[in-house]
Order: structure tokens, then C-alpha cells, then sequence
């Protein structure tokens, strides 16, 4: 036990970075507070969106009380919950597990395996926990003082709050256990990754298409029947629910009315989750260590004879080119940066078709949408292009841009380019991705509205144009501020203040340009409008290229 303590302490530290933390604190105060102002300022700025969370929830248990259905309440908190850990445990679950190197330093000392399986899967644990108080327990109280519920209440919650992140967490890691012994992962584990985070994506969207479906041949049944149900049965949804997910049957019953029976329901779902955590560990000892040594062998790549090395040697790029290729480069081979940088032009679009498609729209619908954009296409061409800026502003690829080069940084001293150069480069990175989901939109809607060639031309124009300044602010911010100092690459993004700064000032921005632009264009001309929001922004990309420019030569020579 003491060595699977010391293990997890290491990998927390290792993922977070407590160690340095407390070392600033005493021999570096600049970078100390550098770290803990963005540690204060974060969950300041995520309490609104917590205080809506919580209402929601409150306005959620109060419908259900009105027709008699709090049962399932407790159901949907659960559902939720698990959804979450299962989207967002698929990549911490790889970054642990398979492509952190502390494994490579471990494999040859004498610690067993199922201490090491442990000790890492715990190391997930916790922040999950963490995840899992934020999202479940508001769940919990509510339901508790609704209920009027005790003290023997408050203590089987907290036994159930214990069991909710381990029970995915464990199927999940044995299902990528299995899949990453049984692939040839030789050379290709970058590949992997990603093919594994859009599979998640896949899974969680393929649920949603299906539980849809199913909801939707609820349409022939007899809505008076369907309420006299409901106020009669109490359980109607949540027998509906739980035959969706069987384990959320367990924490309502354990929880809904406290009686023995609860106890025995408590017990069936600590037995199911340590049987899921033993499966964990037993598959773990079997399989992982080999996949991990066999997954260490390198695929040789093709070797180039001498006439075609001295050509490649010898070609020569333009210094925008060589800039752009090589943050491209970066951008795609890191899974992770691909999947935080590049996914969303895919998923959200995706997603936008997905829900509409469960729209059945009548041909009076489809009239009624031409006319509403023949009336008042101004409305529509803003809002196409703030879902465009959406996803400049989302990307996160300027705002990380020397941080994910860490300690290879070197390089971008020793390449002979201007700073002009590095910025249309590395900005252009940023336009392509934004491109992408500006041309899959643009796909999706087509077949619900059939856009001018005006109104096309007009709504990716400014919607380039106004995600400029974001990017370009992104780009200043990681110039001043680079994370360089990780050991995991998942660091350079998930813990880079620049992103989460880059997004709420970029959002402030663009809604307060967005808005005045809209408003003038709406009541007084549309051309106004246009103009408006082209001149302020053409201004601050002016004055925010300026800028980096000037201070962008003597930065790179600083970088610590």
C-alpha cells in the first residue's frame, strides 16, 4: 500500500506540477504568482456558470415534482455524470496509461505491475472526484432537502459519490487495455489516439441518435394516457431511464426512499464496483506492461538514399512556408494538440446536423425559414458569422503556439525568419482550422437555407476578418507568457492559462463588436453594419500585428 501511495503522489505531481508549484513559492515568487493568479482568477470566473448549473437543477426537480416524478431525478444527475467521465476519460485514460513516459522509467525496477496499474488509475481518480463533486453533488443536496431527507441519507451519498467515477472509469480503461494490446501499436501510437478520442466522440453521438430514435415512437402514444401514467406510477421515468442505464436503478433505490432495502442496494453497488476495479487490475497485469514494451519498439522509416538527402537538404522554403508547415506538422502528428485544436471544426458542426435532423420539417417550414433570411438576411449573415469567429476564437492554436514546442523551442530561435514571417505562419495555422469549420457549416446548411452568393462571400469575409484580432491576441499572449517547462504535451494545452484568457476576452470582444455592428446594421443600414465591424477589426489586427512585431525577436531570444 505504501508504495502504490507513493506511486499515485508521483504521477499527481507529474500531471500537475505540484512539486514546482511549491518550489516557486519559495525561490521564485515571479513564477509562483504567475501560476497562482490564473489558479484564483479561473474558478472566479466559472462561478456564474456553476450558479446556472445548480439552478438548472433546481428548476429540473421542481418540474419533476409537479408530476410526481422526483425519482428519476437523482437518474438524470447520474446519467449525466457518467456521460461526462466517459467523453473526457477516454484521453486522460490514454495520456496516463499509454503515452506519459514515466512507464519507461518504471518498467525496469522492481514494482509490481498491479502496483503500477493502481497507482495510475488512482491518479485519475482524483481529479475525477473532483469532476465528478461539481457536476453529482448539487444533484445530491438538492434532492436531500427536497426530500426533507437525514443524516442515514447524507451518508449513503456519500458512499454512492464514491462508487460514480470508478465504475466507467474501470470498464473503460480494461476496453482500452484490450484494444491497445490486440492493435499493432509499433510506430503508431500518435494515430491511435486520435482515431481513439473521434471513437468516443462516435459512441457518445451514435447513443444520442439511438436514444432519439427511441424517444421519437413515443409520438403515437396517447399523451392523456401517457400523464395519467405519470401522476399515477412515481417510477414511470425512471424504469424508462433505467433501462437505458441499468446501474442508475441502484443509486435510486438506494437513495429515493431510505429503508433496509437501501442498505442491501448500497452493497450491490460497492460489490459491482469492486468487481469492475478488480477486472481492471486482472486484465492490467495481463496485458499492459507487454502492450506498453511491445508499443516501445519504433517503426523504421524508409531510408533515403544519398541523391534524395541531398535534395531534401537542399530545397529551400519561403520563411512564411517554413513557419506554417512546421506549427502545421506539429498541430496534426500530437494527438492532443489535433484533438483540442482541430476536432471542434469537426464535432460542432457534426453535432448542429445530428440535432437537426431530428427535426421534421414540412415544406411550410422550409418556406417559412427562406422567407424570415429574405426579410431580414442581415440577422442571419451575424450569426453565421459569430458560429464562424466561434471557431477561430475555440481552436486555441495561436494562444498555444510556442508552448507546444516546450523545450524544442530552440529551434524557432535558430530559424533565419522575420517576426513577420512567424505571424502570418503561425496565424495562418489558425485560418486554415477556422476554414475547415466555416466549409463544413457551410455544408450543413445548405440543405435547410440556400445562401446568396452576396451573403456567402460576406459571412466568411468578416468572419475571418473578425477572428483575426482573437488569434492574433492568442499569439501575443503565448509570445509573453509560453508554457514551455512539461514533460507531457497534454500540459502545453490543458494547463495554459493563455488559452482560457484568449477565449473569455476574444468572446467579450467579438459580442460587444458583434452586437453594436448588429444593431446599427439592423436599424439604420445593413452596409453600416458591415462597414463597422470591418474597420474596428481590420484596426485592432493593425495594431495587435504592431505589436508582436516589435516585441516578438526580443521575446524569442527571453523564452525561459
Amino acid at each position: 500500500m505504501k508504495e502504490i501511495m507513493g506511486l499515485t503522489k508521483l504521477f499527481i505531481n507529474e500531471s500537475w506540477g505540484f512539486s514546482k508549484f511549491l518550489y516557486n513559492r519559495t525561490n521564485n515568487k515571479k513564477a509562483f504568482y504567475k501560476q497562482l493568479v490564473p489558479m484564483i482568477i479561473v474558478p472566479i470566473a466559472l462561478i456564474p456558470a456553476f450558479f446556472m448549473y445548480v439552478s438548472f437543477n433546481i428548476a429540473l426537480y421542481a418540474g419533476l415534482r409537479m408530476i410526481n416524478q422526483t425519482s428519476v431525478f437523482l437518474s438524470v444527475g447520474y446519467i449525466l455524470t457518467i456521460a461526462l467521465i466517459i467523453i473526457f476519460g477516454i484521453m486522460v485514460i490514454l495520456s496516463e496509461f499509454y503515452f506519459s513516459k514515466n512507464i519507461e522509467e518504471l518498467i525496469p525496477l522492481p514494482i509490481l505491475p498491479r502496483n503500477i496499474i493502481i497507482a495510475k488509475f488512482l491518479s485519475i481518480l482524483v481529479f475525477e472526484y473532483v469532476f465528478t463533486a461539481v457536476i453529482f453533488v448539487p444533484s445530491l443536496i438538492i434532492y436531500g432537502v427536497g426530500e426533507g431527507m437525514g443524516v442515514v441519507y447524507a451518508f449513503l451519498s456519500l458512499l454512492m459519490f464514491i462508487t460514480v467515477p470508478i465504475l466507467p472509469l474501470a470498464l473503460l480503461t480494461v476496453l482500452i487495455m484490450i484494444i491497445m494490446q490486440s492493435a499493432s501499436v509499433k510506430g503508431r501510437q500518435d494515430m491511435l489516439r486520435i482515431i481513439f478520442a473521434f471513437l468516443g466522440i462516435a459512441l457518445i453521438m451514435s447513443v444520442q441518435i439511438w436514444f432519439g430514435n427511441q424517444m421519437g415512437n413515443a409520438d403515437n402514444v396517447d399523451s392523456q394516457m401517457l400523464m395519467n401514467n405519470l401522476l399515477v406510477n412515481n417510477e414511470s421515468l425512471l424504469n424508462t431511464i433505467g433501462y437505458f442505464v441499468p446501474t442508475s436503478l441502484l443509486l435510486a433505490w438506494t437513495l429515493n426512499q431510505i429503508t433496509l432495502m437501501s442498505l442491501a442496494w448500497a452493497a450491490s453497488s460497492v460489490v459491482i464496483t469492486i468487481i469492475a476495479f478488480a477486472l481492471m487490475v486482472l486484465v492490467g497485469k495481463r496485458v499492459y506492461i507487454k502492450s506498453i514494451v511491445r508499443g516501445k519498439t519504433i517503426k523504421k522509416g524508409k531510408r533515403l538514399s544519398q541523391i534524395e538527402t541531398q535534395k531534401a537538404l537542399g530545397k529551400k522554403s519561403h520563411g512564411v512556408m517554413a513557419i506554417f508547415s512546421m506549427d502545421l506538422r506539429l498541430l496534426l502528428r500530437t494527438p492532443i494538440y489535433f484533438f483540442n485544436n482541430v476536432s471542434v471544426v469537426i464535432i460542432v458542426p457534426a453535432c448542429l446536423l445530428i440535432s437537426l435532423s431530428f427535426i421534421k420539417l414540412t415544406p411550410e417550414d422550409f418556406n417559412s425559414i427562406q422567407n424570415f433570411y429574405t426579410e431580414m438576411p442581415i440577422l442571419v449573415n451575424f450569426m453565421l458569422i459569430a458560429f464562424f469567429i466561434f471557431f477561430g476564437a475555440t481552436t486555441a492554436t495561436t494562444a498555444t503556439t510556442f508552448s507546444r514546442e516546450g523545450k524544442a523551442s530552440w529551434l524557432t530561435r535558430m530559424i533565419p525568419v522575420s517576426s513577420k514571417d512567424q505571424i502570418i505562419g503561425r496565424t495562418g495555422t489558425a485560418v486554415i482550422i477556422e476554414s475547415l469549420g466555416i466549409a463544413f457549416t457551410l455544408i450543413g446548411v445548405f440543405f435547410y437555407l440556400p445562401l446568396t452568393l452576396l451573403s456567402l462571400v460576406l459571412t466568411v469575409a468578416l468572419g475571418i476578418l473578425g477572428s483575426l484580432p482573437i488569434l492574433l491576441f492568442g499569439l501575443f499572449m503565448d509570445m509573453n507568457r509560453p508554457l514551455l517547462d512539461w514533460n507531457n504535451p497534454q500540459k502545453a494545452v490543458k494547463n495554459n492559462m493563455n488559452v482560457v484568457i484568449t477565449l473569455f476576452v476574444g468572446m467579450a470582444y467579438i459580442g460587444l463588436l458583434l452586437a453594436v455592428s448588429g444593431l446599427l446594421g439592423y436599424f439604420i443600414n445593413p452596409w453600416l453594419g458591415y462597414g463597422l465591424f470591418s474597420v474596428i477589426s481590420g484596426i485592432m489586427i493593425f495594431i495587435f500585428y504592431k505589436i508582436i512585431d516589435k516585441r516578438l525577436a526580443v521575446k524569442l531570444l527571453n523564452f525561459e
